[in-house]
């Protein structure tokens, strides 16, 4: 244990302040290949747990669908992102109709297929597009602590503390006293955040929002661990010693950034 929690801290030290100093510092075209590099790798490790049979062009096909979705839902104009989607839609039933040897399994491989691309990169470009609001630097970095935060003091409090299974069908580590002290962490660290950068933020407002993301977080945690109990995997993949793979490090963010990203316009009338 010692030496996975030292992984942990190392792997920690060494991504963190460089991700940190990109976002408070970088241009924001640096940040979106960053996300869309994120996107491919996760979307690769979720097919490779999802559809491990299948053939790696379905896989490629997939990932190729979900980096364009991201860029037209995050630069491109929202009128043609239903068309778009209908357009994917289309794309995969004519592929599969063509590619499947084994009719059984058509369904299962579409549906995968078709929920991957917005598990994934629908759901992710959503960092992009914070980025690009006003302010955005100093909300995505909101975002981006409050999570972090939530998660560590869940293992930190889950450890200590942990005596009650919060859902061990699916993760059986986890804890109601983590999930209580991913939270208060979310909240404390959300606040302490909100007091230096986002000072117009309302305090009530500002709980409310990191009481939801840390809830969140926790739900994409599980949502993930689901995926991986399905394959029988322990980790997503091995990219992050320590920490697994791309989807084990974001999980936390694919439901609370939306979340966040929705609120913005009420927010920024709390933040002039």
């Amino acid at each position: 244990m010692a030496k996975i929690e030292k992984k942990k801290v190392w792997t920690a030290l060494l991504l963190i302040p460089p991700l940190v100093l990109i976002i408070a510092l970088g241009p924001s075209l640096i940040l979106t290949l960053m996300v869309l590099l994120i996107t491919l790798l996760g979307m690769r490790e979720f097919y490779n747990l999802a559809l491990p049979d299948s053939e790696r062009i379905g896989h490629v096909v997939g990932i190729i669908l979900g980096l364009v979705l991201s860029i037209i839902f995050s630069y491109g104009n929202p009128d043609i992102l239903i068309p778009f989607i209908i357009l994917i839609l289309l794309v995969l039933c004519t592929f599969f109709m063509i590619t499947s040897q084994d009719l059984l399994t058509t369904i299962s491989k579409l549906s995968v297929t078709f929920f991957g691309i917005f598990y994934i990169g629908f759901l992710l470009s959503h960092v992009i597009l914070i980025r690009n609001q006003a302010d955005g630097r100093a909300w995505l970095l909101f975002l981006m602590i409050t999570v972090w935060s939530g998660d560590i003091i869940a293992l930190f409090s889950g450890t200590l503390f942990g005596k009650h299974k919060l859902y061990p069908k699916i993760s059986p580590n986890k804890t109601y006293e983590g999930l209580f002290g991913a939270i208060i962490g979310s909240v404390v660290i959300g606040l302490l955040f909100a007091f230096f950068f986002l000072p117009n933020f309302n305090t009530v407002a500002c709980i409310l929002v990191t009481i939801g993301m840390g809830i969140l977080g926790q739900v994409g945690d599980f949502t993930e661990s689901m995926l991986k109990r399905g394959a029988q995997v322990k980790d997503s993949g091995s990219l992050f010693p320590g920490h697994g793979g791309v989807l084990d490090r974001i999980d936390s963010f694919l439901f609370s950034t939306p979340f966040l990203y929705y609120l913005l316009p009420l927010l920024s009338k709390e933040t002039p």
